[in-house]
């Protein structure tokens, strides 16, 4: 288009006295009027006449017209007569007086886009806006069609407009040929602000929104339209940007939800704003700054947030839009995301304002902001329902909206974005889009570099990423070789002891301090390569398999590498699952997926697995198990073990062995502690056995695995659809079956509950109720209830007394010889022991005893007998016991004192026979359940002959136990007999069971031969029955012989 054509100003002073003659007459040269509110397309074409020689210029002409009068006027005020003057062959857009004064008063005191002089609201910035300085435009061509055209509004100031034209002296030839020196000494495009004219729906023309009158006028300078409104200055491209509301997009599938445009930011195109800020180029959009570019033109490719997220996940963009600011502590990592953000942004920028109307139809080269390879834009013309129009695509890009006018150029609206050839996205851009650039640079620092920055691309992988936030609250900003707090290995020893005082625990620094005592560096690494986890793992996979293996394998494990498990919860209908790591929650709706790598960005760190007393503690149904571990000493030993897997038992199954852990636990006891480290090496296996790699039995397979342990005894494992369990391999090994007090609930009585009892125990699988407890040197499965206790542990009754406490009862054994009973009658007797007969068991069917099970009374309940205290006090050759003196057993002989004790002793004592074992019911080493455990309303042998026991089952597990077939009272009127106790805790050894009561048993009374026995029952009844029917015989020979007598008297004699 031919730019401006400027003529001498010697006539105008004639011009304009002609004009304004003519005026005076009603009439002016070269125009015709048309009703100033017609708009339609016809009335813009007819109302021009085409023949005008006038030689008038702009000025001359809106003086020959009152209607013209507000804008000449303030045109004058602005001092633009002389340069308006000067214009040639352009378009002026004059607001009619209506319009101006309308104007002024909604904007009184807007002072928006003011730029140079101001008069009454309006600056010359703005009203030289009305001046389209590319042609005059004919009526044709304004009803044409949308179409974008230049201003003499500038982006600096009016000055430049009037250094823009050239003197009033210089010929036309000599114009032009200044202009094209302009031209090649400046190639930068001149900064004019743009205008739009287009059709609106009701075909009528508009210019930026402002209707166009139908009547114009035309002069030697151009052509004059009416315009029922005054132009304002365009906003900028940024105004323009965010004034674009933000539309309703689908983002279900999208990482963070509604999260997934631009965070704060409510615009549409709020994405390709803040890449252009990213970019540093800011003043691009608002004309901040002094930059040069500040003050030119620029074109803008946008696309809305819908493309932008169509083709990029959030960590793409947010790569993008916030990379340089995400690493600008990071001078490596800024530099190559700011490089990317550049050169992904510039081709959504172009120096100039380039129109989509002013290309036209065809292939058009336009140049990208960093100066890179031209981009193509082609112009098509499209078909369509509203008639059809100009349609384009730049790069194969479909533009949706095309020229939209700003201040500072002109935007573009795109419906798609495309992927750029030369912007490869690796797993290391992902996080930094993330914000986890602290776990970047720990990677990088730590040699792990390679598992994100894309060098391996058919590498798989999972990452388990915390966010920066989450790394700065766990260790703190700075993550450096003097921060000897950071990323501890499963915390140190000290804060282990913490937890377990009064606890033989000591400090691991013995055959592991190398592993505890590496340096910062080494433990960050170890820490990262926790987080990295082999293989692509999606929610689904987890659900299935939730135990990761991950990179670290270290010597703790023997090299195996530690595994992380997650936790799939999809309690909620419709949402995403919800999964977690270690505890650590993932906060993406769904993983990202960058190649063969998948990443979950967790809210928290993981701590790398700790060691085995800080994992099991945090239970506390194991805390009983770890007191065992430093009760036997062998803290250091499991600890120090690499590679285990430990199967740790609750502490009920560890009290539910009633006077077997009394026993176990018994403090300075060297056979206790002993047996309590076999047993605790008996839960430890050698090898690490996670529970996806424990076999699954079904109707077609019965396969298990089997494990040595530390204690030497064999363990296997297997699970089933109902959850995984653990068998006990050595035939003196057992599950905890006789560990408990009363291990089972019995639903029958009597002998069909001993039958039940025999059917359950031919079981010894122990359920695991938690697998997976992760350990520094392996992992651990929580037993749901029962134990294994080894061959090696032998529980023997005196053990039982020892753990009881219960030292008079044994003592009383010893003294009477009857130390047997704690021994096994199947073995030869010990040295030193006295031989037994037939006769020490006393037995109706003649059986041999082979085994005894013991009622204990406390030591406590024996000091409080007034036998035993006579038989102490003698024994002491003590004078008198303080407060005794009143003992019923004073005055008898040592030999009556011995035998009731010795009575009374056997009178707890239960033999065990084999009457009614089922065959093969006994191992030859342990005694079958149905032996030791007590049944309701059973009767049990003693060692006193004829003299039964009776139990009964007062409450689920609580038993009493009685003497049988004795009478409440002795005698008439006499008092109560009452021989009962409570069984307050139990254990079973191999050759019986210990029955802890709350008081000890009453002998019958025939045994003692005192005043309530027997025979003196019996002969007080035999005498008062003979002395009732001697006195009723003497009472009837009484009575007859005074009846006679009576009789008698009554008669005379004959």
């Amino acid at each position: 288009m031919r730019r401006l054509n400027i003529t001498r100003l010697a006539l105008v002073p004639l011009l304009a006295l002609v004009t304004l003659a003519l005026n005076s007459a009603g009439l002016v040269v070269g125009m015709t009027y048309g009703g100033a509110d017609s708009h339609s397309h016809d009335g813009l074409a007819s109302s021009t006449d085409s023949s005008s020689t006038s030689i008038t210029t702009f000025v001359d002409l809106l003086s020959s017209n009152e209607r013209f009068s507000e804008f000449l006027h303030t045109v004058q005020r602005l001092r633009m007569v002389i340069p308006l003057n000067r214009v040639r062959n352009a378009t002026l857009l004059v607001p009619t007086n209506e319009a101006l004064r309308r104007y002024r008063k909604q904007h009184s005191g807007d002072t928006t886009h003011i730029n140079g002089a101001v008069y009454q609201g309006v600056s010359d910035y703005q009203a030289w806006y009305h001046l389209i300085g590319d042609e005059s435009i004919e009526p044709e061509k304004l009803v044409a069609g949308d179409m974008v055209w230049e201003t003499l509004g500038r982006l600096d100031s009016v000055g430049s407009v009037l250094s823009s034209m050239p003197d009033d002296d210089t010929s036309d030839d000599d114009k032009d040929k200044d202009k094209d020196k302009d031209k090649d000494k400046d190639k930068e495009p001149v900064p004019w602000i743009m205008l739009k004219t287009q059709i609106s729906h009701d075909d009528r023309v508009l210019a930026n929104d402002v209707p166009v009158f139908a009547q114009n006028y035309s002069c030697t300078a151009g052509t004059v339209y009416l315009i029922d409104g005054l132009l304002t200055i365009p906003p900028t491209i940024q105004e323009l940007l965010q004034q674009q509301p933000q539309q309703q997009h689908d983002l279900s599938k999208d990482s963070f939800g509604d999260r997934a445009s631009a965070p704060s930011d409510s615009s549409e195109f709020s994405s390709i704003e803040r890449l252009v800020k990213a970019a540093g180029w800011s003043h691009i959009l608002d004309m901040e700054g002094d930059g040069k570019d500040a003050k030119r033109t620029h074109t803008l490719w946008a696309f809305s947030n819908q493309a932008f997220a169509a083709d990029f996940n959030y960590a793409e963009r947010y790569y993008l839009m916030y990379g340089p600011e995400f690493t600008k502590d990071d001078d490596e990592l800024h530099k190559e995301a700011t490089e990317d953000t550049r050169r992904f942004a510039a081709a959504y920028i172009s120096p100039g304002s380039i129109s989509i109307a002013r290309l036209g139809k065809g292939e058009h080269k336009v140049s990208r902001f960093d100066g890179g390879p031209e981009m193509t834009v082609v112009v098509v013309e499209e078909e369509g329902a509203d008639g059809g129009g100009l349609g384009a695509r730049i790069d194969g890009q479909p533009i949706g909206t095309s020229d939209i006018v700003a201040r500072n150029g002109i935007v573009h609206g795109l419906d798609k974005v495309d992927r750029p050839d030369d912007l490869l996205f690796t797993p290391q851009k992902a996080l930094i889009g993330l914000n986890a650039t602290m776990f970047v640079r720990l990677l990088k620092d730590t040699g792990l570099g390679d598992h994100i920055d894309g060098t391996k691309p058919d590498r798989k992988l999972t990452l388990l990423v915390p966010t920066n936030r989450a790394m700065e609250d766990a260790f703190g900003y700075d993550l450096d070789e003097d921060d000897e707090g950071s990323l501890e290995y499963g915390g140190s020893v000290d804060n282990v002891n913490k937890h377990h005082e009064g606890m033989p625990l000591s400090p691991i620094y013995t055959e592991g301090e190398r592993l505890l005592k590496r340096s910062p560096r080494e433990r960050q690494r170890e820490w990262a390569l926790y987080h990295i986890a082999e293989g692509v793992h999606g929610i689904d996979e987890l659900a299935e398999n939730p135990l990761l293996r991950t990179k670290l394998a270290s010597e703790w494990t023997d090299n195996k590498a530690q595994v992380v498990k997650a936790q799939v919860d999809r309690a909620y209908s419709g949402a995403s699952s919800h999964v977690s790591f270690n505890g650590a929650d993932n906060i993406l709706n769904e993983p990202l997926v960058i190649g063969n790598t998948v990443i979950y960005l967790l809210s928290s760190p993981m701590s790398t697995p700790p060691n085995m007393i800080n994992a099991l503690v945090q239970n506390l149904d194991l805390s009983l198990f770890v007191a065992a571990m430093g009760a036997s000493h062998i803290v250091d030993e499991v600890q120090q073990e690499k590679g285990v897997t430990v199967l740790a038992p609750v502490t009920n199954s560890l009290t539910s062995m009633g006077l077997v852990w009394s026993y176990l636990s018994l403090p300075g006891d060297i056979d206790a502690r002993t047996d309590l480290s076999r047993l605790v090496k008996s839960h430890v296996l050698t090898d690490i056995v996670y529970s996806d790699e424990v076999p699954l039995q079904n109707d077609e397979t019965a396969g298990k695995v089997t494990a040595k342990t530390l204690n030497g005894n064999k363990v296997s494992m297997y699970r089933t659809p109902h959850g995984m369990y653990v068998i006990p391999e050595d035939a003196g090994s057992v599950s905890a079956t006789l560990s408990r007090q009363y291990p089972r609930r019995r639903y029958a009585r009597g002998n069909d509950a001993i039958s039940r009892l025999s059917q359950i125990s031919d079981s010894t699988d122990l359920k695991v109720s938690e697998t997976d407890i992760l350990l520094r040197t392996g992992v651990a499965h929580v037993l749901d209830h029962g134990l294994i206790l080894p061959s090696n542990v032998e529980i023997t009754s005196s053990k039982l007394l020892r753990g009881m406490k219960a030292h008079i009862f044994a003592d009383l054994l010893e003294r009477f010889n009857l130390t047997y009973v704690l021994e096994d009658p199947r073995a030869a007797p010990s040295d030193g022991t006295t031989a037994r007969s037939s006769d020490d068991i006393p037995d109706s069917d003649g059986d041999a005893a082979i085994g005894y099970s013991l009622l204990v009374p406390s030591d406590k309940t024996w000091r409080e007998n007034p036998a035993y205290r006579e038989f102490v006090r003698r024994d002491r050759d003590e004078v008198s016991v303080y407060g005794d003196e009143e003992n019923p057993w004073r005055n008898s002989t040592t030999a009556d004192i011995v035998h009731y004790l010795d009575m009374l002793v056997r009178l707890h004592i239960i033999p065990i026979t084999e009457t009614g074992m089922h065959p093969g019911a006994s191992d030859g080493h342990n005694l079958p359940e149905s032996k030791l455990m007590l049944a309701d309303r059973k009767t049990y042998p003693t060692m006193l002959e004829n003299v039964r026991l009776r139990a009964h089952e007062f409450a689920t597990d609580r038993f009493s136990v009685q003497l049988d077939n004795v009478p409440f009272y002795q005698s008439p009127g006499g008092a109560p007999f009452v021989s009962l106790a409570t069984v307050v805790r139990s254990g079973y050894a191999r050759t019986g069971a210990v029955f802890e009561i709350d008081s000890a048993l009453k002998l019958p009374p025939e045994d003692i031969g005192g005043p309530g026995g027997w025979k003196k029952f019996a002969w007080n009844a035999a005498v008062w029955l003979t002395g009732i029917g001697m006195g009723s015989g003497m009472l009837g020979v009484s009575g007859y012989w005074v009846r006679q007598w009576w009789t008698r008297s009554d008669y005379q004699a004959l």
